[in-house]
């Protein structure tokens, strides 16, 4: 139902989206000077890291004269007003648990809030959470989404990674068109959002804390009725959720009955009566040639049903149907039905062939398994252990995507990441991971060349590469400093055999 994490294949794809900036490579250059690891102190457990000027990252081109004349004045007025009047860093969120669980943070005079009605859930439940942001500045301030929100809702276990989505990726919930939002002085936008908890096949072992996050940017200096493309960010949380497994009288029943006409979807508990309460969830429906998607909004009765668009599944091609529906207090009901005919219908659902996952105890079992040298740190602090080694494998139109991710386990019980990205692709962008375009990332000096560290739901979040090899290193900020963290980092390089 819901998943965001976007992998760093995805990112290194990406240009940088703060704004077109093509002239000012100087400019940024200069008011982004690199930040050394020895006078650097680590922050407060959440707070997130100073606003700080974007490097040029877009690949340089020649403009019309006079159009490069007007957008390097533009920009550099952007440049000018971020560098001598940042906008202000956020502060700590608030967090309340219980019955309701609030956490609230600001930022300027933006205030961000998230509610739950409850903090405990069974394993499987679906969840609502009214999230509600208001602006009690003097200042106009635009928020940019994509989808049907504004905001996102991230749900992130122990190692601050996302779980699998579950019951499957939905078409409704992934990313779609940018939506701008223009919040005025005294305004108010509340939506409603979902979310849901794995299963109990996956949720055992894990703990998990709900963040939401949104995207936020001052107007243009010379355009004040449009952003200056200078997106920030703001995260409030984490609310953490207490999951318990459920009994078997805690299960929806579903029964789905389609043809090329139409659907009837039915939602009841254990005892065959409808589940009391809102009820919602989604139902979508695909062929080889096209597909559909909605929303069912609560029922009385548990039922909903429509007759198809007459277009949509007119020849005899395979259909495949799919709904989830959530009840408060139950694990989610989920469920699919194929019409039989030609073609494959599942490819319109766009689900990604899953990476191959390889999991070794040791950096030497990795090792054996790759056709390419594994970097490791030379140093570490006390009591650190190496958990385990993970590796990734994603092909794709003649590309690979290799991520080998060391898992450590800190003193304190919590977790240190790191992940060397190797691709086939070469263009300048592939292989950073999350920090290197996010706008406020802070510039550092790793050994001998560049990095990229940002504060990231409470994590501290570090990009560099070597050559074409990219690499990351992540951490709960409240376990290391950035000093120690770029300690680290700069020590990592290959095991002194393989040279």
């Amino acid at each position: 139902m819901m998943n965001s994490d976007q992998g760093h294949k995805e990112l290194s794809k990406l240009k940088c989206t703060c704004f077109p900036l093509f002239v000012l490579v100087a400019l940024l250059a200069a008011a982004c000077r690199p930040v050394t690891p020895t006078p650097v102190a680590g922050p407060a457990a959440t707070a997130p890291s100073p606003t700080s000027v974007p490097v040029a990252t877009s690949t340089p081109v020649t403009p019309l004269p006079a159009y490069a004349t007007q957008e390097a004045a533009q920009q550099a007025t952007i440049v000018a007003r971020a560098t001598v009047s940042p906008f202000p860093t956020a502060g700590l969120a608030t967090v309340q648990t219980g019955q309701p669980a609030i956490a609230t943070n600001r930022r300027d005079g933006l205030s961000f809030q998230v509610r739950l009605t409850k903090d405990n859930y069974l394993a499987g439940e679906g969840g609502q959470a009214e999230v509600t942001l208001r602006n009690d500045g003097p200042e106009t301030v635009f928020v940019r989404g994509a989808g049907q929100h504004l905001v996102q809702l991230l749900l992130l276990d122990e190692r601050g990674h996302e779980p699998p989505p579950w019951p499957w990726s939905s078409m409704l919930l992934r990313s779609g068109p940018l939506r701008l939002h223009k919040l005025a002085p005294d305004q108010v936008n509340t939506e409603t959002l979902t979310f849901q908890v794995p299963p109990v096949e996956q949720a055992a072992g894990h703990a998990y804390l709900l963040w939401a996050q949104v995207r936020l940017s001052r107007p243009a200096p010379d355009h004040p009725e449009g952003p200056d493309n200078l997106w920030l960010r703001l995260e409030t949380g984490p609310i953490p959720l207490q999951i318990a497994p459920p009994a078997a009288p805690r299960l929806l029943l579903a029964e789905l009955q389609a043809d090329r006409a139409g659907w009837h979807l039915r939602v009841t508990d254990a005892t065959g009566q409808t589940p009391p309460g809102l009820l919602w969830g989604a139902l979508e429906a695909a062929s080889p040639n096209g597909g559909t998607a909605r929303l069912l909004r609560d029922s009385p009765d548990g039922t909903w049903s429509a007759a198809w668009d007459q277009y949509l599944f007119r020849d005899e091609a395979q259909v495949i149907v799919r709904a989830w529906v959530v009840a408060p207090g139950y694990v989610t009901a989920a469920i699919t039905q194929t019409v039989l005919g030609a073609g494959d219908a599942r490819r319109t659902f766009g689900t990604p062939k899953p990476p191959m996952r390889q999991t070794f105890p040791s950096l030497v079992a990795a090792q054996a398994a790759l056709d390419f040298l594994l970097y490791q740190p030379d140093w570490l602090p006390a009591g650190v252990v190496l958990d385990a080694v993970q590796i990734e494998t994603t092909t794709s139109e003649g590309h690979r995507w290799t991520d080998e991710s060391q898992t450590y386990r800190l003193p304190d019980g919590t977790w240190l990441e790191l992940t060397q990205m190797v691709t086939t692709e070469h263009y300048t962008s592939a292989g950073w991971g999350q920090a290197r375009y996010e706008c406020e990332a802070a510039p550092v000096t790793v050994g001998q060349t560049m990095g990229y560290v940002i504060q990231r739901f409470g994590w501290w979040v570090l990009d560099w590469k070597v050559g074409d090899t990219g690499f990351e290193l992540r951490a709960p900020v409240p376990a290391l400093s950035l000093d120690e963290l770029l300690t680290i980092a700069s020590g990592v390089q290959l095991p002194a055999e393989a040279h």
